[in-house]
């Protein structure tokens, strides 16, 4: 059974952690490694300073929390090791919304697309450096019933 999740997952005290761009990039790092640990298919994403939003699809035993708290866990222990960083990196809770249908997933992949813009970090999506549109990386297509709509 496969279900495509919209995740946000807030920083600790909505902390502007990401606001230093290399944390972003060792999330980046982590979140690619993990989407081939788990065989999850990662469609978007957005860093912003104190939230991250991603949209994935999961298959089969493989839940959407276990991707996003393992991501959580071994994002913190990078942090510290590679940059000495201490204190607490993210809330406890997470919001998970699945995505139903066209229409819905537009309404995420906007809401992605959007954030950095409504931030004022950035005109244009694509300028935004923490992101899937500026991205280096080569993200998965979205499963069939969740295309139609698609026009962002």
């Amino acid at each position: 059974m496969s279900a495509t999740h919209f995740i946000t997952i807030p920083t600790f005290h909505r902390k502007r952690i990401f606001q230093n761009q290399r944390y972003g990039e060792l999330l980046t790092e982590t979140l690619m490694h993990l989407r081939q640990e788990f065989k999850v298919l990662l469609h978007d994403y957005v860093i912003m300073p104190d939230h991250v939003h991603l949209l994935l699809t999961t298959y089969g035993a493989v839940d959407a929390t276990t991707v996003v708290r393992t991501l959580q866990t071994r994002f913190a222990n990078e942090l510290t090791n590679q940059f000495g960083y201490s204190g607490e990196l993210w809330e406890p809770a997470i919001r998970d919304h699945q995505v139903l249908n066209a229409d819905d997933c537009t309404a995420c992949v906007r809401q992605i697309h959007s954030n950095p813009v409504r931030g004022g970090f950035c005109e244009k999506p694509t300028e935004y450096q923490m992101s899937s549109p500026s991205s280096r990386w080569v993200l998965d297509p979205l499963p069939d019933p969740l295309r139609e709509a698609q026009s962002v």
